[in-house]
């Protein structure tokens, strides 16, 4: 799914449910959306584990094809412009 990126949060806090630190980036992104009149926002967790160079380099304003797994969970992104 390509989206573009219009906010880059940082997470960085412990699971009250898991006592697992989660670490990543939320996404705050637009895309074109078949059932939306517009343009549609969402926001993307990515977790951060080296399966995931790329969230090191993102930046708002590039445009991020990004590949979901059976779960649900972010498992792969490719900047594909700016």
């Amino acid at each position: 799914m390509k989206v573009k990126i219009l906010g880059i949060q940082n997470v960085d806090y412990v699971s009250r449910k898991t006592g697992n630190p989660v670490v990543g980036v939320t996404l705050h992104t637009s895309f074109s959306d078949a059932q939306t009149l517009g343009t549609a926002v969402d926001k993307i967790f990515i977790s951060d584990n080296p399966h995931l160079p790329c969230i090191k380099d993102l930046a708002i304003g590039q445009t991020v094809d990004i590949e979901y797994n059976n779960r649900g969970f972010v498992c792969g992104c490719e900047i594909v412009g700016k």
